[in-house]
């Protein structure tokens, strides 16, 4: 097992024996290149966008071009409706 200990929410400082792999699984972004003692910040670039009057999951997931269930995964799957923020992957 690894231990990933996090500094003020914002980096993360790589233990021993975790790799690229257990990163990327862990927080859900690509992490390429990671070492022991190496500090990577754990902030992606987030998107977003507003659902339009009919919109759905697939309709974003086609227009957005992402993946309809891991869109939904990343939403928790709440309702869609006009105005609300959903988060892309």
């Amino acid at each position: 097992m690894f231990s990933l200990t996090l500094e003020r929410g914002r980096y993360l400082r790589i233990r021993k024996r975790v790799t690229d792999k257990d990163v990327s699984e862990t927080f859900f972004f690509p992490a390429e290149g990671v070492f022991c003692g190496a500090i990577i910040p754990l902030s992606p670039p987030k998107r977003y966008c507003y659902a339009k009057v009919g919109d759905t999951y697939a309709t974003v997931s086609r227009r957005e071009g992402v993946n309809e269930n891991r869109l939904r995964e990343l939403n928790n799957g709440r309702a869609i409706y006009p105005t609300l923020k959903i988060w892309l992957p």
